[in-house]
């Protein structure tokens, strides 16, 4: 397996995958708006988006976002996006894209967390997020 951050030459790999990331939380399948907004996350160069590979096979994705925190004063990456291929679960596929998106956040300074979950209006309290941990 090989796990690198996406560049735009992967926006053909990376499209239906979101795809199938957004059906799995059921949602109807947008492929075309799915295209735009990871070409837009990508030209903008607003997320890091860490794309795992067996062989030339794209299999799964992480997906974070930058913020900051006045709470904590830190800058912050959000993560609310993993997804690995239904064929190629069980296989450590998942924890890999975590553990490769904590190493870049320890290694630029950076306070990664995961959004357990939004509702309502789409504000999450900052003491209701998770710590980025990686799990065996």
């Amino acid at each position: 397996m090989h796990i690198r951050i996406a560049i735009n030459e992967d926006l053909q790999s990376l499209t239906p995958l979101f795809d199938e990331y957004r059906k799995s939380l059921g949602q109807d399948s947008r492929l075309a708006d799915c295209k735009e907004f990871i070409e837009s996350r990508l030209l903008e160069n607003d997320s890091v988006i860490f794309i795992a590979f067996l062989m030339d096979t794209p299999v799964g994705f992480i997906q974070l976002y930058p913020s900051f925190s006045s709470l904590l004063l830190k800058p912050l990456w959000y993560f609310d996006d993993l997804f690995v291929a239904e064929p190629y679960r069980k296989r450590g596929i998942g924890t890999e894209l975590v553990k490769k998106a904590k190493e870049l956040a320890d290694e630029t300074q950076v306070l990664a967390v995961r959004r357990e979950k939004i509702e309502g209006d789409g504000f999450v309290p900052i003491e209701t997020l998770a710590l980025f941990e990686t799990q065996a």
